[in-house]
């Protein structure tokens, strides 16, 4: 995989792959593919050649690692044209080859607009698109991306979030992205000689649940990867953001400062359980049947004689008693030790102990 990305690939080359892409059953004929990208076919075959190079290859026709010969022409090896950074025309068209396309589609209403501010790393964008789907967020807008837009590596590190970054539109200035917002939050880890409203991560997502609740359009701005937001940036904004982090490193890549975010717009309205028991295919075990395990284990204790002596008894029995109540055992845990106690009577009765049942 270093060795592919090691291939430059330019507008023009990018072409050549969506081109071979977007044929049917991705295999066209070398004029094909010449008339569909208005370039020579000398261009594929060029590019072909230095990912032999890359490879430490020699095939006799470099071609091939790119795509297979058929009776219709050259079948593209999509895998590799992926890996080698060939952005996804159509979410329809391809599919990976291994799963369903994600349905991530953005539910009606309002919800929160990411915007990334100069973006330097086409990896981290797309790392922020996945983090946004975790967390249920479907609007990313990007001001003056470094290296411009679209870039295929961002498609290569968003593990399915593609939809998102699709849809992505780019703006030249933070006024221009959130022109149509009626609220601004901005991300800021440093204190700013300004009065604003400052809100910790979980209070902006719930305020931003409220904004969005009346039919308003908020926005969250986020920085450049080094240097984050630029005091004319947060002029844009009427409230800041903090994250809760330990005050000695407070330093988050990109993706994670969305993520964050997203995950406490999550859980406003999450409905899971803070705490559960994980029973599966169990259920908890009545207070009736605790108490009938109890009793049993009481009486062949007594019969080992592991309750002597009778002064230190009850102690003994409410220790037991407290350690079972203490937790929601479950009904299959008491057959379990139902089971461990018939084979310690059973054992207990091969040595020549009475069983109480019988005396």
């Amino acid at each position: 995989m270093h060795a592919l990305q090691e291939v430059p690939l330019d507008d023009t080359r990018r072409g050549w792959l969506r081109a071979h892409l977007l044929a049917p059953g991705c295999c066209a004929t070398p004029a094909a593919l010449a008339e569909a990208t208005g370039r020579d076919f000398g261009d594929y075959q060029a590019l072909a050649a230095q990912l032999a190079t890359a490879l430490k290859l020699a095939p006799q026709d470099p071609m091939a690692l790119l795509a297979e010969p058929t009776a219709d022409g050259l079948r593209l090896r999509p895998e590799l044209a992926f890996a080698l950074g060939a952005r996804r025309v159509s979410l329809e068209e391809w599919d990976r080859g291994t799963r369903a396309v994600p349905t991530i589609v953005a539910p009606p209403g309002e919800s929160p607009i990411v915007v990334l501010v100069r973006p330097q790393l086409a990896e981290n964008i797309g790392a922020v698109a996945r983090a946004m789907a975790n967390g249920g967020l479907f609007h990313l807008r990007l001001v003056a991306p470094r290296d411009g837009w679209p870039q295929d590596r961002a498609w290569r590190t968003a593990s399915g979030a593609d939809r998102i970054l699709d849809a992505a539109t780019v703006h030249a200035t933070v006024a221009d992205a959130v022109a149509d917002c009626h609220r601004v939050f901005a991300t800021c880890p440093r204190p700013r000689h300004i009065v604003i409203p400052v809100r910790m991560a979980r209070a902006a997502a719930e305020d931003l649940h409220e904004i969005n609740g009346r039919g308003l359009r908020a926005a969250v701005l986020f920085g450049p990867e080094r240097a984050g937001l630029e005091n004319d940036d947060m002029a844009c904004a009427d409230t800041l953001v903090r994250y809760a982090l330990n005050p000695e490193h407070m330093s988050l890549n990109l993706s994670q400062a969305v993520m964050v975010l997203a995950y406490e717009w999550w859980t406003v309205t999450e409905p899971t359980p803070q705490r559960s028991l994980m029973t599966n295919e169990t259920r908890i075990a009545l207070k009736g049947e605790l108490e009938g395990f109890l009793g049993r284990l009481e009486s062949e204790l007594d019969a080992s004689g592991f309750l002597a002596p009778e002064h230190k008894r009850p102690t003994m029995v409410r220790n037991l008693r407290h350690w079972f109540q203490r937790g929601e055992v479950t009904e299959q845990e008491l057959r379990t030790l139902h089971g461990v106690v018939t084979e310690l009577s059973r054992g207990r009765m091969r040595r020549g102990r009475p069983d109480p049942e019988e005396t």
